[in-house]
């Protein structure tokens, strides 16, 4: 039994006046009940001894410290409760302990001791953590782990609605700089479910932008189509969010819903038009002229022009499309063969960066992608900010100059794929330094002549570009 002393009378230990020891073998085992006070250094049977259930670490493999145990010792003992006093606390959870201590910190070390086929460990007594316990390894495992934002601010909404504590209680608990790290956790949990899962991933907004995006908008499917426009058109934040809005504004809703007919069939989803636009829906928008005078729809006579005008958008559209499809790939293939810039390559890359507009976010979110894709992020970090920040305070000028790089070629394809907006002269030169450093060959028309307008010329220049838009 562990807790109790085996008292075991020797003839050198006898007391003055008793009879001799019988033989070890003969004579009878007494114990008396040792007192097991906090802070007591035990020694306990390992199988005397019940996991925490609160503790959901992954242990990992435990092999390397059972060599080092077996090699050094146990260099830091473990802690326990009694497991009376975990019930106290924890009745549900001690219900179908039968063990008389049940482990607090240490189950890695435990566990090797039971790999290496020792009986006992040292231990520690501390009944004084049984009413903490849960909260304590909680914040511990919070610590251990590389954690999402999105997981980050869970563990806060437990230690704040489970455990009670307030913010700057988190803040102390968790070893943080600010209360506000914690508050702006916890706004990411008012986004809904689908936006949470893709936050800091490659497939969605990074922490600062998601925040952001629940500020401006209420609605969830609002917030999601407010970061499906920032991600696939390029828009920023206002605009998507000028978007949402004005169509909102725009949509019929408490007009009473159009009876189907044929006349409506060329409106696509989405293209919302007012009422009295209706039956003449099959004029592209912009295109709608007045009636005659003798009450024939005039706009009749202008819609094959119209038509044409769109066909031609809707082309130069998807050819601006695959071109910066065809850009990432050569600002990949930089980025994954680390090509060294040359030095005026280099000094014109960073100049177009800091004196042309920039939407930072979506260029450190592109250029985190592009390295973590190619192997080169460095560190295996989720989330755009605290990757940034973790380069930053690496010490490593190689990788702070990689991710630099990377940054500023992202912000050069950020502003090149902006649909809304023509080309200057410094998107030309963007496509210029992935001519000279990759070998990229521009194959759309729309880009080959926006080369030509600027004068930077390309491979290829003599070839027909692609005859097709790719879909």
């Amino acid at each position: 039994m562990s807790g109790l002393k085996r008292v075991s009378k020797s003839p050198k230990g006898r007391p003055a006046g008793t009879p001799a020891a019988a033989p070890e073998s003969s004579k009878p085992q007494f114990f008396e009940l040792a007192t097991e006070d906090d802070g007591d250094a035990l020694t306990v049977a390992v199988d005397d001894i019940t996991p925490n259930p609160f503790n959901d670490r992954d242990l990992g493999d435990i092999t390397q410290l059972a060599e080092s145990i077996d090699r050094d010792g146990l260099l830091q003992d473990i802690v326990v409760m009694h497991t009376s006093a975990f019930a106290e606390f924890h009745p549900e959870q001690a219900a179908s302990i039968t063990t008389k201590y049940v482990l607090a910190f240490g189950e890695r070390r435990w566990r090797a001791h039971m790999h290496l086929g020792r009986d006992t460990i040292s231990a520690i007594l501390r009944n004084d953590t049984a009413g903490k316990i849960r909260r304590v390894l909680f914040t511990e495992n919070h610590h251990r782990k590389q954690l999402s934002p999105i997981e980050e601010a869970r563990n806060f909404w437990v230690l704040k609605n489970e455990f009670g504590l307030s913010h700057r209680e988190i803040v102390k608990e968790c070893l943080l700089n600010h209360p506000n790290h914690v508050t702006r956790r916890l706004q990411l949990l008012e986004l809904p479910p689908a936006l949470q899962e893709i936050v800091a991933t490659e497939e969605g907004p990074g922490v600062t932008m998601a925040r952001n995006i629940g500020q401006q908008l209420a609605e969830p499917d609002e917030q999601l189509r407010a970061w499906e426009l920032i991600r696939d058109e390029g828009l920023n934040l206002k605009q998507a969010v000028d978007r949402i809005r004005n169509a909102d504004l725009e949509s019929p809703r408490s007009a009473p819903a159009a009876e189907p007919s044929g006349e409506q069939e060329s409106v696509p989803q989405g293209n919302t038009t007012r009422p009295a636009e209706l039956k003449q829906s099959a004029v592209p928008q912009g295109n709608i002229t007045a009636g005659a005078d003798d009450g024939s729809p005039a706009v009749a006579k202008s819609q094959p022009t119209a038509r044409k005008t769109v066909a031609a958008a809707d082309r130069s559209a998807a050819e601006r499309n695959n071109a910066s499809a065809d850009r990432d790939e050569a600002c990949r293939q930089l980025i994954g063969n680390d090509t060294k810039l040359t030095a005026e390559q280099h000094d014109a890359l960073f100049g177009r960066t800091l004196l042309a507009p920039m939407q930072q976010g979506a260029a450190r979110s592109r250029a985190h992608r592009w390295l973590r894709d190619a192997g080169r992020a460095g560190f295996d970090i989720g989330d755009t900010d605290s990757y940034f920040e973790a380069v930053l305070s690496s010490g490593q000028a190689d990788l702070v100059n990689r991710v630099a790089v990377a940054t500023a070629l992202a912000a050069g394809e950020v502003r090149a794929r902006d649909g809304r907006r023509q080309w200057d002269k410094t998107d030309a030169e963007h496509v210029r330094l992935l001519i000279e450093s990759t070998g990229y060959v521009p194959e759309t028309a729309w880009e080959r002549a926006q080369l030509d307008k600027f004068g930077v010329p390309y491979p290829g220049a003599s070839a027909e570009p692609d005859p097709e838009p790719i879909h």
